[in-house]
């Protein structure tokens, strides 16, 4: 399987692969979950299969949802690998960081940070908390007919659990929006005007209050001012 297949990423976890199995068919990506040598070999192949389960479990539930995600394409959970879709485009991290390379999105950048809302809003009212929100886990597929039709693409679901509790979506958005302030504290509406994030990332709650029910967002708003007020103190307190 990995014969033909070229490594594109490699975290602590899993080893991520682009293959072409089927040559007439669309590429593919391979996430590997490879055993711990410092672990007994029956923990490690109850901790992949688990692991593995669950986020073929969550793509299921985010695609049902109406999320835009990678499709499912396989599982092996003896090797503990997972097959799906691989998309075609550019992580929403790239775009920001380096707007010249990618001034037709960077001039509509206020409809990604809508859609990114967006997604973030279906993703939670299914229940579903992603755990590892930043923007390289956000792609922009392409091909992009217009700029204005951008399609934002979460992926890697490998921390992501259901949760109804109004905290796990809160914290999620949290992450998210510290994402934003560390990785792009200055982001470019245009290649020559820029913005503090925490604009930017005030357009993605916008939106993704936009797509909530009243009752809902007012809970999560207060909510997230909590998450907000202990981060600060923690962050004080060193």
């Amino acid at each position: 399987m990995f014969s033909h297949s070229n490594l594109i990423k490699q975290g602590a976890e899993a080893k991520i692969y682009k293959s072409s199995l089927i040559p007439s068919e669309p590429p593919i990506l391979i996430k590997h979950r490879f055993p711990k040598t410092y672990r007994h070999p029956s923990l490690n192949q109850q901790l992949t299969t688990q692991r593995l389960t669950f986020e073929a479990r969550a793509l299921t539930r985010a695609a049902k949802a109406g999320l835009d995600v990678p499709g499912l394409r396989g599982i092996d959970l003896k090797t503990g690998v997972l097959l799906i879709e691989f998309i075609d485009g550019f992580t929403v991290r790239d775009v920001l960081l380096d707007p010249k390379s990618h001034q037709n999105l960077t001039r509509h950048i206020n409809h990604i940070l809508h859609q990114i809302g967006i997604q973030l809003a279906k993703l939670h009212s299914a229940d579903l908390i992603h755990g590892d929100l930043t923007t390289s886990n956000m792609i922009i597929r392409l091909p992009t007919p217009e700029p204005t039709t951008a399609q934002v693409v979460l992926i890697d679901f490998g921390l992501s659990f259901v949760s109804s509790l109004v905290e796990d979506k809160a914290v999620d958005l949290y992450v998210l929006e510290r994402a934003f302030l560390s990785t792009h504290p200055h982001l470019s509406i245009t290649p020559s005007i820029q913005k503090p994030s925490s604009e930017h990332f005030e357009r993605v709650l916008e939106a993704y209050g936009s797509h909530l029910p009243t009752k809902d967002w007012n809970l999560l708003q207060t909510r997230l001012a909590n998450v907000r007020a202990r981060g600060r103190k923690r962050t004080m307190v060193g």
